[in-house]
């Protein structure tokens, strides 16, 4: 028996090393699911479960144990809600409904959903990134988006953030990408001719194009908000229009151009009629049945006159817009979440950002030879600098949309912007990366006087690499390791702390199932941590000081000898009715006194249990 080995032959060697190659380009997207999951999923129950993270999952709670909940103006379909606010849908409840399922009602299926949703669009991110820029691009995409603050903050807890939104943004833009290419003539110029614009849509365009339209009404549905990545859709169609090569342009003009894609445009159209039906639905009924499109009316009075509820004058453009860009600035450093004991944040994002945009900028200028003028066999690089372009108007689009508002003007409406800057800032990195490459073999080679210089260049471009993500990305991961030290010793803030835990657990224990909520934040969280185990009834009303109403709702709950009723502490209180409360009871001739405190961590009260005797 032959026991020497016989040597692996070049073609098996090729093969192998062909596999890893291959195998090596998806380690970034492995990797980068691992670290958003790493730093989502540690300590999942901090900060504390907020009110407005509960406020589409108490709902769900009547549906699943077949009672009528509360529905929005009265409006739903049979006994089920189709929207939490004029503006805000009732999907992010009913995508729950899985995970309330699976784990039960309570801060872990609330916060599952929406980490569960950010890990899908970190995939859509990536196949993004190497559909429009290569593996390179899309490797460094995602890791910058996996440690991002505010994707990992907002996924985790979704406080006025529709996290789904990105896997309708994302997932919309590369179907669409995929009928473009699909019925594209300029991929193809050489081997098609004039004929091919007549043609209609191939097998499958069509399909996908209606999917696309569907996840677009989805997320018109999901939050009004999602109007905004309408609008970015069509500045990216513009950036293409106007970027197309001039032998394109001489194949066809721009409104042949414009007439082939309205089959594309009439398909996307249906799917968004599709997915945004329930919103339509609620519209139409309030239209017929109280003279008013509740949603439209919202919208259209908002452009008229402040907001209803934040006062926010959508016509004092230039106040508003200094304010978005510093909603944006607070965003992409990540310096939001105060309520996790310090708003820690990235120093070097916004430069890096800034650094990006531009150096992208001028090397995408450089790859495309003026876009327009490049020779079709540089297309690939020609179709990459639009994209870049494409993606810096759609970022720029955002920041000035987030001047108008039909409620508040905050960071967390940026939510729906990534993964652009990442996109942004991953294209300089990988581009300087390239350059710096290219001059490799001269530097080796050339033993001409340039040498010298071009090591300098090159040296120069690496560097520039590095500062544009290694800076960002560990400072990225600095500031989530801090927000967790944080978290471990406070606990979270006021109400965004564990103290509900504390009041969740007594109120369960003693069996108050109905108490009275005389504050805002205390019903919808204790509802969905205690399985509708106990249901607090609000009486304190939405106005700035008490009002009659309340008056009447407190002597009417005090005929109850046996309620208990909760506040929040003076500092952390929103709608402070406790003194009122108590001058209430004291005419009736009772004694309020305090029966149980929760208290965060950092010994304050939070949630006050009163009883008048």
């Amino acid at each position: 028996m032959d026991l020497v080995q016989a040597a692996p032959t070049p073609a098996k060697s090729t093969k192998v090393v062909d596999i890893a190659a291959r195998v090596a380009r998806y380690i970034p997207l492995v990797a980068a699911i691992a670290l958003f999951l790493a730093f989502s999923l540690r300590q999942l129950h901090l900060p504390g479960f907020y009110y407005d993270e509960a406020l589409d999952l108490a709902p769900m709670l009547d549906v699943m144990q077949g009672r009528q909940p509360e529905l929005l103006r009265g409006i739903g379909i049979g006994r089920f809600p189709v929207m939490l606010l004029d503006y805000m849908g009732s999907l992010g409840g009913y995508l729950t409904l899985p995970f309330m399922g699976l784990f039960g009602p309570g801060y872990v299926a609330a916060r599952a959903q929406p980490i569960f949703f950010s890990c899908v669009t970190i995939v859509l991110a990536w196949l993004l990134a190497r559909r429009w820029f290569g593996y390179g691009v899309a490797g460094i995409a995602v890791l910058l988006l996996a440690v991002n603050p505010s994707f990992i903050w907002f996924s985790r807890q979704g406080i006025s953030v529709t996290s789904v939104m990105t896997v309708f943004s994302i997932g919309s833009l590369l179907l669409l990408d995929e009928v473009i290419r699909r019925e594209s003539w300029e991929s193809s110029i050489e081997d098609r001719g004039p004929s091919a614009a007549r043609r209609g849509l191939s097998p499958g365009s069509w399909l996908l194009a209606l999917i696309a339209g569907l996840l677009i009404g989805l997320g018109l549905w999901a939050k009004l908000l999602f109007l905004r990545w309408v609008i970015v859709l069509m500045v990216i169609g513009a950036v293409f229009l106007v970027t197309r090569s001039r032998e394109a342009r001489r194949i066809q003009s721009q409104r042949e151009h414009l007439a082939a894609l309205a089959p594309v445009m009439r398909w996307t159209l249906a799917g968004m009629l599709l997915g945004a039906s329930p919103l339509i639905y609620y519209n139409l009924a309030g239209l017929i049945r109280d003279g008013q499109p509740w949603t439209v009316t919202l919208l259209l009075d908002a452009l008229m006159r402040p907001t209803q509820q934040f006062g926010v004058n959508n016509l004092d453009f230039f106040h508003n817009i200094r304010k978005a860009y510093d909603d944006v600035r607070v965003f992409v450093d990540g310096s939001y979440f105060w309520y996790n004991g310090v708003p820690f944040g990235n120093v070097y994002a916004v430069p890096a950002l800034i650094l990006g945009a531009i150096l992208g900028a001028i090397l995408a200028i450089v790859r495309g030879h003026g876009l327009s003028d490049l020779p079709l066999a540089e297309q690939g690089k020609r179709d990459a600098s639009r994209r870049f372009f494409a993606a810096l108007a759609s970022i720029a689009t955002l920041v000035v949309l987030g001047a108008f508002t039909v409620s508040g003007l905050w960071s967390t409406h940026q939510f729906i912007m990534l993964p652009l800057p990442q996109l942004v800032v991953a294209c300089a990195a990988v581009w300087l990366a390239e350059g710096a490459a290219h001059l490799v073999p001269r530097v080796m080679w050339d033993a001409s006087r340039h040498a010298t210089r071009n090591l300098q260049s090159m040296l120069l471009a690496t560097v520039f690499t590095c500062v544009l993500v290694a800076l960002p990305f560990s400072r990225d991961v600095w500031v989530n390791e801090q927000h967790h030290a944080t978290l471990a010793r406070t606990g979270g803030t006021g109400r965004f702390s564990d103290a509900i835990y504390k009041l969740a657990d007594w109120l369960d224990a003693n069996e108050v199932h109905q108490p009275v909520a005389l504050d805002w934040g205390i019903e919808k969280n204790l509802r969905v941590l205690t399985a509708d185990r106990v249901r607090p009834v609000e009486i304190f009303g939405f106005s700035e000081q008490a009002d009659e109403g309340f008056r009447q709702r407190a002597v009417e709950m005090l005929q109850d000898p046996n309620r208990r009723y909760i506040v929040l502490w003076e500092r952390f209180a929103v709608y402070n009715r406790r003194q009122d409360f108590t001058e209430i009871a004291n005419r009736m001739g009772r004694q309020v006194v305090e029966t149980f405190i929760a208290h965060e961590k950092s010994g304050l009260p939070v949630y006050v249990v009163l009883e008048a005797r």
